[in-house]
């Protein structure tokens, strides 16, 4: 009954499949081209893909990601097909389907994949660059304009949600003595030491970012007091344990908000930010 029913869904596919001349290749094209967000494109690709194949789901994986493009039930039929595009991999597309594909199938898919390299491959360069404004040169850490993305994006999630959102803001102490001291190269050497740090200290879902100068944040969520309370240890414990850190003396004073009905970027960080600076003077 199942093949039965697998041959009534290719024969109607088949039945709607037109052949894909270059008048087709070209209108196809122009709706791939100039799309430069990689959910749209795909979205515009399995749409038109889908007019000749039943696709049932659709995953690529790229740069040891995997991201789902067709969500839906994986079928026993699957068939990874690798994209190029000028000698650059673009990663794998695993296709699973209510039937195997035939050998005209999988030429279509071929076609298909030709018209996606080119858009593809802009988008992914599109989408790096986008992130390299997105990260901060020395320590690759996000930066400043990412921070204030993010805190937009978590408040709006916590005021649906309401799961918990603490915002940390971190000095350390005494770095200005080596930059005075020693120069802005092992300045530099401090500021990476003290960021890889505190990406160790956070959990995989939490996020960290550099300021400006010796000054970071870190968005906790979902988060409680608590969770604040055991980055901070950790951060205080690996910093202890550091060479580079100890032999400058370096430290670290925090100070931290949760989000209250309201709060705003603005408001958030400011109460983190007087509560980093209480807690630094009273280490002085």
């Amino acid at each position: 009954m199942s093949t039965q029913l697998e041959q009534v869904k290719k024969a109607a596919i088949q039945s709607r499949r037109v052949p894909l001349g270059a008048d087709q290749r070209l209108m196809v094209l122009q709706k791939l081209q100039g799309r430069l967000d990689i959910d749209p494109l795909f979205e515009v690709f399995t749409r038109e893909l889908e007019k000749q194949i039943d696709i049932t789901r659709l995953i690529w994986e790229h740069e040891e990601i995997s991201h789902i493009v067709r969500r839906g039930g994986a079928s026993e039929y699957r068939q990874t097909f690798s994209l190029k595009f000028a000698n650059t991999s673009l990663g794998m597309l695993q296709y699973s389907t209510p039937y195997k594909l035939d050998d005209d199938e999988i030429a279509l898919i071929h076609t298909y994949h030709r018209l996606l390299a080119g858009p593809l491959s802009n988008a992914i360069e599109y989408n790096r660059v986008r992130n390299l404004a997105l990260l901060d040169s020395l320590t690759g850490l996000n930066n400043r304009t990412s921070f204030e993305q993010d805190m937009r994006q978590s408040i709006a999630m916590t005021e649906r949600n309401d799961h918990g959102l603490i915002l940390m803001i971190f000095d350390m102490d005494n770095f200005k003595q080596v930059n005075d001291t020693y120069g802005h190269l092992d300045g530099d050497k401090v500021l990476r030491r003290f960021s890889l740090l505190l990406k160790e200290a956070i959990r995989a879902s939490d996020r960290c970012y550099r300021l400006g100068g010796d000054e970071f944040a870190v968005i906790l969520t979902p988060a409680t007091r608590e969770s604040a309370q055991l980055v901070n240890e950790r951060l205080k414990s690996l910093i202890a344990k550091d060479p580079l850190l100890t032999a400058h003396n370096i430290s670290s004073s925090v100070g931290c908000s949760a989000y209250r009905q309201g709060d705003n970027n603005v408001s958030m960080f400011e109460r983190a930010d007087r509560g980093m600076y209480r807690n630094k003077h009273k280490r002085r």
